[in-house]
């Protein structure tokens, strides 16, 4: 056989000599999607911080692959949205009122929250919403899940959780790791899992 139609342009069917048509395709992977994991709240704030701890517990002790990002989002509000941007599916986690027992898991998808969850109860969480609500404005916006909990106490100064969403930290924990796994992107245990500390250095609360 001749050689392909010199004027066939690359990825088109090129014509050989008796009328035979070939089909030159090419096969491409689909990227991987990529998967954020933002942690937010005032971590000054008891059960507020509740999103920032289960980021710092995810780190030292579970290793992702390269799509995963997990970012400890505090209070940022707005300036988080070029990082939302960058993700195809955001798992939001933080402290939700629901008005059920401190503790009580949530998960729900952003665009379909349940009228019962309130969130708009703290400064954080008004940033987060406006932040929500501009993201249709630059661009493409990624899927948002919220893995949520109860909290107890927001008002008061403390480092430390309320008992019961302390209690709730390992069921969070899981709700996130079940979420990348359905995902497509499992999370592996550390060989050796690393300390978490707050913000000052010291060590968190055991489980």
């Amino acid at each position: 056989m001749g050689p392909p139609d010199s004027h066939t342009p690359a990825g088109f069917p090129s014509r050989r000599p008796g009328g035979f048509l070939l089909y030159c395709e090419i096969m491409t992977n689909p990227p991987e999607q990529r998967i954020l994991i933002l942690g937010v709240g005032n971590v000054l704030l008891k059960d507020e911080g509740v999103g920032v701890r289960i980021v710092h517990e995810l780190q030292a002790r579970y290793d992702f692959d390269p799509n995963v990002r997990l970012v400890d989002g505090g209070v940022l509000g707005l300036s988080l949205m070029g990082t939302m941007m960058e993700a195809d599916q955001v798992i939001v986690v933080d402290a939700v009122r629901g008005g059920d027992e401190p503790g009580t898991l949530y998960r729900f998808n952003w665009e379909a929250k349940p009228e019962h969850i309130q969130y708009k109860d703290s400064l954080h969480q008004i940033d987060l919403m406006e932040t929500m609500g501009t993201l249709p404005l630059v661009g493409e916006v990624p899927r948002v899940t919220v893995l949520g909990v109860e909290y107890e106490d927001i008002d008061n100064w403390g480092l430390e959780l309320t008992p019961r969403v302390e209690r709730a930290v390992e069921p969070l924990l899981t709700l996130v790791l079940k979420e990348l796994q359905e995902l497509g992107a499992p999370a592996r245990p550390k060989d050796k899992p690393l300390e978490v500390r707050n913000v000052f250095g010291d060590p968190s609360q055991d489980s």
